[in-house]
């Protein structure tokens, strides 16, 4: 493991705090109020730093910019939203998935992202 820079602890703090993956546009933003010369090019190198360290993880989802989330022991799923483009976690993962695979196939991790709005733009 690299060294715990002021600019890494800032990062690994900001994805730690949220409660969803995180855009690189979104870690500068919070991490700029900790540390206002931090800039991009710092945001991208700590960022392919710690995720080859293992330390986070990179979830892509269809139509838009790779995310970023402290990572978890167990796989996640995420729901994002089509207006505000947010990405929110979902808590639970669906039962049955192995009466999916063909017959004859062994399933080894899958991914599930559902579209739709939050409740912030239904309103």
């Amino acid at each position: 493991m690299k060294r715990l820079t002021r600019q890494r602890s800032a990062i690994l703090n900001c994805l730690t705090a949220a409660d969803h993956p995180l855009s690189i546009e979104e870690i500068l933003a919070v991490t700029t109020d900790e540390i206002p010369e931090i800039n991009l090019s710092t945001i991208y190198r700590n960022i392919r730093s710690l995720l080859k360290e293992g330390t986070i993880s990179s979830i892509t989802l269809p139509g838009s910019n790779a995310r970023y989330e402290i990572a978890a022991s167990l796989h996640q799923h995420h729901f994002l939203c089509e207006k505000c483009n947010r990405v929110f976690n979902i808590p639970k993962c669906p039962k049955g998935l192995q009466d999916l695979v063909p017959k004859g196939f062994k399933l080894h991790s899958h991914s599930i992202t559902l579209t739709g709005l939050c409740p912030a733009c239904i309103n």
